[in-house]
């Protein structure tokens, strides 16, 4: 039977006191089960640890050394409890929240801002992220919520987190106002195979919106030419206004700059917009508080 924490707390307590009865007593135990316990040590370790005589009990060499022991063991679970306390303090009032900015442009002011109104002590504090960094970010400690999103498919496992879908932002094409299919007053949905000798401007190859675009247009019949590679949609509808490319961007990202067109596709395409928070969130309540205000602020959107 190895020692433990409760072994040597009794230990502790007959040095203290210098008696069974008394060590009993403050340890919520009878003075017998005191003595049984302390014969099952003494047995254990296969020395005496304790020495009783008619004025109490006094600890052996041995037994004085491993009180010392049960002190230490006593003093660093102190400490433990002083640093649970001061992490929960610590966290109790304070929301880091990261996003990408093409999902933090659209959602977080009016989160942030009820936030703010109701709670306005509270330490916020707010990172940009990629759309796929969010998950790692929460499980791991770094952020408190992270909003992110998938280009098709369910968002990937993480272990310590939560995931909670908060919408679908399907995307469109923004066109030159100069383009051959911008014209169309209407803004009838357009068919992306159209699009096939067009220029791109998308993210990088393998990267989820990139992945995104190269998968609807193999459906449409056709491999994209992305000459301008970027993961920002502003500058991917920036290229749009100058005329040189065309994009492929999520209505929460619009920018609606004036020389543009956007026009929606006669195959839905979509992002899932995902809020990422701990599994055990109890530690950051702000962070309940983000998803209930999100939840409100999803609601008023028309996707």
């Amino acid at each position: 039977m190895p020692l433990t924490s409760v072994h040597l707390a009794l230990l502790v307590e007959i040095d203290r006191t210098g008696s069974l009865a008394r060590a009993a007593l403050n340890l919520g135990v009878t003075p017998p089960a005191v003595s049984q316990q302390l014969a099952r040590i003494e047995k254990e370790v296969g020395v005496p640890l304790v020495e009783r005589g008619a004025r109490g009990a006094r600890l052996t060499p041995l037994g004085k050394r491993l009180a010392q022991h049960g002190i230490a063991v006593a003093n660093e679970l102190d400490r433990a409890d002083e640093t649970a306390g001061e992490f929960i303090g610590a966290h109790t009032n304070r929301l880091r929240v990261g996003a990408p900015p093409s999902l933090g442009i659209g959602l977080m002011p009016h989160v942030l801002a009820a936030i703010r109104y109701q709670f306005p002590t509270a330490e916020l504090t707010v990172v940009d992220t990629t759309s796929d960094a969010g998950f790692t970010l929460v499980a791991d400690g770094t952020l408190d919520v992270a909003l992110t999103a998938t280009y098709g498919g369910k968002p990937p496992g993480a272990d310590n987190v939560s995931v909670h879908h908060m919408l679908s932002d399907p995307l469109v094409v923004v066109l030159p106002d100069d383009h051959r299919l911008a014209a169309d007053a209407s803004g009838a949905p357009i068919e992306l195979s159209l699009l096939a000798a067009e220029d791109w401007a998308s993210g990088p190859k393998g990267r989820p919106s990139r992945t995104q675009l190269d998968d609807a247009a193999a459906e449409a019949g056709f491999i994209p030419h992305v000459p301008f590679q970027t993961e920002s949609y502003d500058v991917a509808q920036s290229l749009a206004e100058a005329g040189v490319a065309i994009a492929l961007i999520p209505k929460l990202a619009l920018n609606d700059l004036p020389t543009t067109t956007n026009r929606p596709l006669s195959s839905r395409v979509a992002r899932e917009v995902y809020a990422v928070l701990p599994s055990s969130d109890d530690h950051v309540p702000l962070a309940k508080e983000f998803l209930v205000r999100l939840q409100q602020v999803v609601s008023g959107i028309d996707s």
